[in-house]
């Protein structure tokens, strides 16, 4: 199962049954039948949250090395976080933890690229750095926040077309939040999709990724 919102709702009816059950048996039933009842309701909980978070991490497993198949060498999986590589440039990922922190991180550095911009919707937690200008004629809608450190090389950037596809891939929404940043070589991307995305979310991330290296690996490179 790819999705994990209905684990989580599985998870919460059985928490919800389970401490309704444990409850009513303390209230109601005498010593050792309560006793059974909760000890019965907190193994089924423990039970559930073991087989559904096998479940997720299985599901990850398989989106992580489907996507890594296609852009790069795969470097180390885990509950929270995975590796890869590509180009010689390692990519850190970090999944969504859990109900309070639901966002993707990827992290690359590249050499020789002394630029900083940043790119993100308009939410509460827009963030504004004061060496950056805020761009007003860039070429995204005007929902997106643009700033660069140096402007005509953002422009000149966003001019590809690729680059401006994957950033459109993301809906602006200010309850949501995507940041894409650049900070003199160390690249970061930040999402936060919807529950339903989290799984499929891993590939969306690491394409957009992969796509910001190669044209700054290729920028980076050209003879100065």
């Amino acid at each position: 199962m790819n999705n994990p919102l209905p684990l989580r709702i599985l998870l919460t009816a059985v928490i919800m049954i389970a401490t309704t059950a444990g409850l009513l048996a303390f209230a109601f039933m005498k010593f050792p039948g309560n006793a059974v009842v909760i000890f019965l309701a907190v193994a089924v909980t423990v039970g559930t949250v073991y087989l559904i978070q096998r479940k997720e991490k299985a599901a990850r497993f398989n989106i992580f090395y489907t996507t890594v198949q296609e852009f790069g060498k795969p470097l180390n999986f885990g509950n929270l976080d995975a590796a890869f590589e590509r180009a010689g440039t390692r990519f850190d990922v970090q999944f969504p933890k859990d109900k309070h922190n639901q966002v993707f991180k990827v992290n690359f550095h590249i050499p020789n690229i002394r630029q900083k911009f940043s790119i993100q919707n308009r939410t509460l937690a827009t963030r504004f750095d004061e060496d950056c200008q805020v761009l007003q004629d860039s070429s995204l809608p005007p929902d997106f926040l643009v700033q660069s450190r140096n402007p005509t090389f953002l422009l000149n950037f966003l001019k590809a077309r690729e680059i401006r596809d994957e950033i459109l891939n993301y809906k602006a929404s200010f309850w949501g939040r995507i940041l894409i940043a650049l900070d003199d070589g160390d690249f970061e991307l930040v999402w936060a999709p919807p529950i339903a995305e989290q799984i499929e979310g891993f590939y969306q991330v690491c394409q957009s990724a992969v796509v910001f290296h190669d044209e700054l690996k290729r920028i980076s490179e050209l003879p100065r």
